[in-house]
């Protein structure tokens, strides 16, 4: 079996507005094999998430395709512009998670102290992500999201040169560095859903959302092969000039950035937003603070602490675990871990393109969303007990599986998180996302240090199982996100994901 990845239109009829997703296929096997091409029943429930959009719901009851307005190429260039910067971002955050095996014994020379060590470099990191989000907000809704975003790529870029060039033994610098990448990398996702807002109509800001925040899984699959290209595993000489690499190359997005967005791109980007027709959202011209009166600013809210909770306890414990308790080689390691991320931007990509497939079908955006997200907490919570729970001993491939799709399901949340977000008080979103994103940083600070403190081997599973029933609590809140009073949304012009 030999998977390929091909593109397609979302509704599978050739590439219409220049709007395009990809579709994984297998090829070597005709029609009559395939049964057999799919695989194990493990593998089939990965790839049914995946390909239900495509054979099984059902299509519009006229039959025609979209009769939405033509979405300009140079907006969907902006989308994979943030597509870029989110891939960078996760990069540069990501080279201290992967090369913790190397880097932890230049800091702290005692075993038993360094899982507490981790965790206040990665607490160092989440309260000045989680405080600069909502800093972030509120400038993003005041002045051009264009410059703020050229500032920020620039402060976490010169944040991950400088991590390369510390001492070893000054964990103080070391952690004042997490600290600056933190403050930059915070405007990373008000910038970018607020831009999408913006250059993106409703019904395909879901596809959107879920092309851009699948930079943070490709970011995330491209470390490990960076260390592994970078990095002796046998020594760990190499983990600095990592870092300088992967800040170098934000520099080279600032320019494309700016090149790319210049005239009336540029005014469209830093263009106030205006409501969209025929929706839920609350009074466009609300004052801020009423935002917080607002029921769907708290189901926002609650959906994107579970969302981000869940996502980030696997961001950052996953590569130890697989250092402590499975007690995995270098190589290995980095290789499962790539594996994990590439399984995280397939979830990305479906969660966002199966609710807009919803949609056309005939339900509401909002009722596609509280599916997709049940779907996506249910396949979590199944997942994480055999791959937390089976022994390493005998069944260490189905272990790596099942985190895999728990990674799929896990990523899949924020695409649904940050339409939500979208969808309150559109002058309001960058504001919104970053009050949403501080908390959930707060919440995940809070966990870090609790884990560090009492997590070490043959202690993981209880906390993947508890981190994995997060999901459907956030499904659990998304329900009671109301449902509108018109037609569907393929038969509203504009009203859609």
């Amino acid at each position: 079996m030999r998977p390929i990845l091909v593109w397609a239109s979302p509704n599978g009829q050739g590439l219409i507005h220049g709007e395009v997703l990809p579709i994984l296929v297998f090829s070597g096997y005709s029609c009559s094999n395939r049964e057999t091409a799919l695989g194990s029943a493990n593998s089939r429930l990965f790839v049914t998430l995946f390909l239900l959009g495509c054979f099984v719901l059902p299509t519009r009851s006229d039959g025609s395709a979209s009769t939405l307005s033509p979405i300009a190429a140079w907006r969907w260039g902006v989308v994979w512009l943030l597509f870029l910067a989110t891939l960078i971002n996760y990069t540069d955050r990501l080279a201290l998670n992967n090369t913790q095996r190397y880097l932890l014994p230049e800091f702290e020379p005692d075993p038993a102290h360094r899982n507490a060590v981790y965790a206040n470099i990665q607490f160092a990191f989440g309260v000045s992500f989680a405080l600069f989000q909502v800093v972030a907000g509120f400038l993003i809704d005041r002045f051009s999201l264009r410059y703020l975003y050229l500032g920020a790529i620039i402060i976490w870029s010169a944040a991950g040169i400088f991590t390369g060039l510390v001492p070893a033994g000054a964990v103080g610098a070391l952690i004042a560095c997490r600290v600056a990448l933190g403050v930059g990398e915070a405007f990373n996702w008000p910038c970018a859903v607020a831009c999408i807002r913006r250059v993106i109509p409703r019904e395909s800001r879901g596809l959107a959302n879920g092309i851009f925040h699948s930079g943070a899984s490709i970011g995330a699959m491209m470390t490990p092969l960076l260390v592994l290209g970078f990095v002796n595993t046998d020594t760990g000489a190499g983990w600095r000039n990592l870092f300088v690499l992967v800040g170098g190359i934000g520099v080279i997005w600032a320019v494309a950035w700016m090149v790319f967005t210049r005239g009336e791109r540029a005014m469209a980007i830093d263009a106030p937003p205006q409501p969209d027709p025929g929706t839920v959202e609350a009074n466009p011209d609300a004052r801020f603070a009423s935002v917080f009166t607002m029921r769907l600013f708290w189901i926002c809210l609650g959906t994107g602490v579970c969302v981000n909770l869940c996502w980030h306890f696997y961001n950052q414990w996953f590569p130890r675990y697989l250092t402590e308790d499975l007690a995995v080689s270098g190589p290995v390691e980095q290789a499962v871990l790539a594996g994990f991320f590439i399984a995280a931007d397939l979830g990305s990509l479906t969660s966002g393109w199966l609710t807009r497939k919803l949609a056309r079908s005939g339900f509401t955006v909002e009722m596609s969303r509280k599916i997709v997200m049940l779907i996506l907490g249910t396949i979590v919570l199944t997942a994480t007990v055999p791959a937390a729970f089976l022994p390493k001993e005998d069944w260490l491939l189905a272990k790596y599986l099942f985190f895999f799709i728990v990674a799929a399901a896990a990523m899949g949340g924020f695409a649904i998180f940050f339409s939500l977000a979208q969808d309150i008080v559109p002058r309001h979103t960058a504001k919104i996302l970053g009050i949403c994103g501080c908390i959930s940083w707060l919440v995940i600070s809070g966990v870090t240090m609790i884990v560090g403190a009492i997590v070490g081997p043959g202690q993981y599973a209880e906390v993947f199982l508890t981190v994995g029933a997060v999901p459907l609590v956030a499904a659990a809140i998304g329900w009671f996100w109301p449902e509108p009073s018109r037609s569907p949304v393929g038969k509203i012009q504009g009203t859609s994901v």
